[in-house]
This record gives structure tokens, sequence and C-alpha cells, in this order.
């Protein structure tokens, strides 16, 4: 049991291998569903991760005040049984390399929907209780665009590549939670069963089941659906492009 805990501890730190005060601003524009998503694409902030997380210079950031745009995450860590938050962003057009901030909001119920742009402003702490020992804290946000997305339980569209597949390890060794619940996630058809994340070819394939079927294998979708043993028993697959 010893070796197994520390597997899946050790399975949750590759979210950084892979890659508010609460204060109300007032809101800015609205992106509707039907429309891409608000994404944020940062060199600088993307060799600031690398540098705080892989280039041992995380002292040159600590305790200092920063501020960065991205959008807006929520993850379900079912081993701490809580919910983290994060704001994210891509490095260039590719979409092949992400960087993700964990930050600790003093009101998670006056934030603005996953998927929303905003800044976040605050200092950058060490502390064990963030998932990869560093996060913001002091933290303020401002809103950007706000996004509207289909309700839903877990809405993985929402969020950076490697915070999905942090998700997924997630809903795969505490499936206890997420039995039942409502998701969204995006991909690419991979086979009759299963689709694959578009960015991260073969890192994480996920099954599918209910029988629907899916577009031509590589056809970008949105599938929505509930979370059964470990597949998600689809309701609805729709073929988009705006992830």
């Amino acid at each position: 049991m010893k070796k197994l805990l520390a597997l899946l501890l050790c399975v949750l730190s590759l979210l950084v291998l892979t890659a508010c005060k609460g204060e109300k601003a007032p809101e800015g524009g609205t992106a509707s569903d039907s429309d891409e998503m608000p994404s944020v694409l940062d060199q600088m902030e993307y060799a600031v991760y690398q540098n705080v997380f892989f280039n041992k210079q995380a002292d040159d950031y600590l305790g200092k005040t920063r501020s960065v745009e991205g959008t807006l995450a929520r993850v379900r860590d079912a081993f701490s049984q809580k919910t983290r938050y994060y704001v994210w962003g891509y490095m260039d057009a590719t979409k092949c390399c992400d960087w993700q901030w964990e930050f600790v909001p003093e009101d998670p119920e006056s934030l603005p929907p996953s998927g929303s742009l905003v800044r976040l402003s605050g200092t950058m702490t060490r502390d064990e209780a963030a998932l990869d020992k560093i996060w913001f804290t002091d933290a303020a946000l401002e809103l950007k665009t706000r996004y509207e997305p289909v309700a839903c339980d877990v809405d993985m569209t929402t969020m950076s590549a490697t915070l999905e597949r942090v998700q997924l390890l997630n809903m795969q060794y505490k499936p206890d939670y997420f039995q039942g619940k409502t998701l969204r996630l995006y991909g690419r058809v991979f086979q009759l069963d299963s689709i694959q994340h578009p960015y991260y070819d073969n890192s994480w394939t996920q099954k599918l089941s209910g029988g629907m079927a899916l577009p031509a294998i590589g056809t970008m979708v949105v599938v929505s659906g509930s979370w059964k043993d470990n597949a998600v028993q689809v309701t609805d697959v729709t073929p988009s492009s705006a992830y």
C-alpha cells in the first residue's frame, strides 16, 4: 500500500514535468460557448515557468509580487480532496507547451467561470500545501473576458493540456468521487472508442462508451457525457476546433 501511495504522489508530480483577495473587477467582454475560449500565448511566462520548476531559479521569484494574464481553471484534486485553482496559457500558437500557476483565492465562490480570461496578481510563495510546492498567495483576479461554458460537473475543455492529464489521473485512481458526474473533454478521434489529446500524441488516450458513433479518425471533437467505470459514457459528440 505504501508503494502504491508513493506511486500516486509521483504521478501527480508530473504536473510540472509535462509541460484574491477575491476582489471582483468590473466584468469585461463575454465569450459564448460557441466561440473560441479565450487563451493566452506568452513565451516570457513560459520561460519563467521553466526557470521556477526546471532551471532551479525559483528563489529569484519567491516572495515577489507578479502579475500574469491567463485562462482560469479549476481542477479537482481527489487525492487531497480539494479543488485547486490555476491560471494557465501556452508558450506559442503551436500549443505544444503550456504553463500553469496555482493560486489561493480568498473567496472561491466569487471567481468567474472556468475558461474566463483573467489577470492574476499575487506573491509567489513556497508552500507544501501547493501541488507543486509553489503557488500565488494574496491573490487578486481582474476579469478580462468572461466565458460561459455548458454546465457540467467537470469541464476539462477549460484546462491546459497538463492540467487535463492531472485530472484524468485523479479520475482513474480515485474514481469513486467522479462516478456518475457529468463532464466535457476535448481531443482528436483516435479509434472507434477513444479520443486522444491533440497536442500530446500518445501521452493520454481516453476511452469512450455508450455506442455513440464518432466522426472520422483525426477529427477534433468536444465530448460530453458522464464518468462511469473509467470511461466516458457519451451523450454528445460535437466536431470543434475551438480549443
